[in-house]
């Protein structure tokens, strides 16, 4: 049942040139206030991406700026039964990279920019998919359900500074070939942390407030992972690797057949249990 009455929504878009190249900028606003829940599917071809939580808790505003010749974006906003759905497709053609590189800078050889403030005081399931480009994340004091991110070939940089609001059912991170930055991650306060790197790096701080104990599982391909873990939880890690990868472990106590756990162990505190897979990658874990 679609409820099209519930909904306060600001549509608009701006044309605005940039080195002889017409680029629309379209201006989106969705009051929450009506819904119980939000579930919000962001597919991010390539460009430069920003998300970051708004001012006013239960309004969503923000601003994608794009090439109409070379990108086309659809955004779509529906209510099920007090659920608020907002998908945003953003697909990407007539893109040339370069001869010998596939860096380039986006200002000036290929325009694509998406700008959203998410509302923190709805329950929020968000699943993000991204291309190519650049993202900055920052979810502090958002109130996160669910939350799976796969970067592709991406560079990304997430942070959350301040606890999640409820608890996170799950979490799942998929670094592909870009550099993957995640900062106080032990905030989303999730049940269930899954996290794969692929051939490039990552770095994942997982210090924060734990409310639960915490799954965590992580499978390293060719990649490096930087894993940096908190004092105050108890840490339960087992780590299967091959000859021919790198594993490095601090502040763990070995206690042989690749197990490591908390040296100071006390049953008062939220457990972090976790089970590494290494290929022929380099994991760095460290108690900080």
């Amino acid at each position: 049942m679609i409820m099209k009455n519930a909904i306060i929504a600001l549509s608009l878009s701006v044309l605005f040139s940039q080195n002889d190249t017409t680029f629309i900028r379209d201006f989106y606003q969705y009051d929450l206030n009506e819904y119980q829940s939000l579930e919000m599917e962001l597919n991010f071809g390539l460009g430069e991406l920003n998300i970051s939580v708004n001012d006013k808790p239960k309004t969503i505003s923000g601003i994608i700026e794009y090439d109409l010749k070379r990108t086309e974006t659809d955004v779509k906003f529906s209510s099920n039964y007090g659920v608020a759905v907002l998908s945003i497709n953003g697909e990407t053609g007539n893109f040339q990279f370069g001869d010998n590189s596939i860096n380039f800078d986006f200002d000036d050889d290929y325009h694509n920019a998406l700008d959203f403030q998410l509302a923190k005081d709805i329950p929020t399931d968000l699943q993000m998919d991204f291309g190519l480009g650049e993202a900055t994340i920052d979810l502090s004091d958002l109130s996160l359900s669910y939350f799976e991110i796969d970067c592709g070939l991406s560079d990304v940089n997430l942070e959350l500074n301040k606890p999640n609001n409820i608890i996170c059912e799950r979490v799942s991170i998929s670094s592909g070939l870009g550099e993957f930055n995640g900062i106080g991650l032990g905030n989303l306060n999730t049940k269930k942390f899954n996290l794969d790197v692929g051939l490039g790096a990552a770095m994942i701080d997982l210090r924060g407030k734990y409310d639960e104990d915490m799954d965590l599982s992580i499978d390293v391909g060719l990649g490096a992972l930087e894993l940096i873990l908190p004092k105050n939880v108890n840490i339960k890690l087992r780590i299967d690797h091959s000859f021919l990868s790198s594993v490095d472990v601090n502040g763990l106590l070995s206690k042989g057949n690749n197990k490591y756990v908390s040296k100071d162990w006390d049953n008062a505190r939220p457990t972090i249990t976790g089970d590494i897979s290494v290929g022929i990658g380099a994991v760095d874990v460290e108690v900080d």
